[in-house]
């Protein structure tokens, strides 16, 4: 809610110097790797013990200690967090760290010994294992600032995750899932001298955490639904009920709005201000779940009265009805 009042703040300000206005919605994606129906408890092992050495620049000595299991942990929260979005699974954490089958790169290994796959999924009563098979952080510092600059020092930390996932199929001994991700981010500071910019930065430790937990969740978020926000376009209205039902939008007072941009529609003349209103009308119906109104009103904008921007919308809107199936099917599985 807060950044949909936030957008529309910036988009009344934009909006005084241009015909449309930005806008956004929080839609539903599906998952984008589809589990098969069989599979109902996930257990969740960390394989990466002894993969790599973590090294973080500028890093007090005590805060260097056990840092490896701790990230990767922090990777396996994240990913649990996700998982359990997924009300068709019940997961569970393996409570041993595992050695890893490559303790000199960070690519996958040997698969994991089916005899032990079998046991550890007997001990989770799961029919999966998630294994996180490699792990590697890395955080350095960079002195970032420009040759002419005087006066001022920029540093930048870099921190790096990279993380690589197996799934294996109990049932069928197959391994059904791999995939290797990585995040990284700059932390950046300014001040009179290196030493007091680095002294503001980041701790190398806490922006790793934060990343570790990211490329969990960038894992998990492939096995179930989820929310994401993207970009729209309203018009602004020219008439006074156009203008009104502008307004309504603007307001989150979507029914509102289409009760007056419908009247609207009705007593106007122009046949590019129709059509402007009817992708209000279309945008309207989506913020209320209305898929098929939305297009049905984007499709009268674009071939009644040629709105161009109501094509490219109704491309979206066509998406997002077959990614709705998709979602239904899942939640029925």
């Amino acid at each position: 809610m807060k950044k949909n009042l936030a957008l529309i703040l910036i988009s009344l300000f934009m909006g005084a110097c241009s015909s449309i206005r930005q806008m956004e919605v929080n839609i539903p994606k599906p998952a984008l790797f589809e589990l098969p129906a069989d599979i109902k408890r996930v257990a969740i092992i960390d394989r990466s013990e002894g993969n790599a050495t973590t090294i973080i620049e500028g890093a007090l000595t005590g805060e260097m200690v056990g840092i490896d299991k701790i990230l990767s942990q922090e990777c396996i929260s994240g990913l649990t967090q996700m998982l359990n979005l997924n009300d068709k699974l019940q997961v569970t954490r393996h409570s041993e760290r595992l050695k890893a089958p490559n303790t000199t790169s960070t690519g996958f290994g040997a698969n994991l010994d089916w005899a032990i796959v079998d046991q550890i999924a007997q001990q989770n009563n799961a029919d999966a294992l998630l294994v996180l098979e490699y792990f590697d952080s890395d955080y350095n510092i960079r002195d970032q600032t420009k040759p002419n600059n005087v006066g001022t020092v920029l540093v930048q930390g870099y921190a790096s995750v990279t993380g690589g996932f197996r799934i294996y199929d109990t049932k069928n001994r197959t391994i059904i899932y791999e995939r290797g991700l990585s995040k990284s981010r700059n932390f950046g500071e300014t001040a009179a001298t290196r030493e007091m910019a680095i002294a503001k930065l980041i701790k190398g430790s806490t922006a790793l955490k934060s990343l570790s937990n990211e490329l969990g969740k960038s894992i998990g978020r492939r096995f179930t639904a989820y929310y994401t926000w993207e970009d729209r376009i309203i018009f602004k209205g020219k008439s006074q009920q156009a203008q009104v039902g502008e307004r309504y939008i603007l307001s989150q007072s979507y029914q509102e709005a289409v009760t007056t941009l419908s009247k609207a529609l009705e007593v106007e003349s122009d046949m590019k201000e129709k059509g402007r209103i009817c992708h209000n009308l279309g945008y309207c119906y989506e913020v209320l779940g209305d898929l098929q109104r939305s297009k049905t009103w984007l499709t009268k904008g674009y071939t009644e009265y040629g709105n161009d921007k109501s094509l490219a919308y109704l491309n979206t809107i066509n998406q997002r009805i077959t990614e709705e199936e998709i979602i239904e099917r899942q939640r029925n599985k």
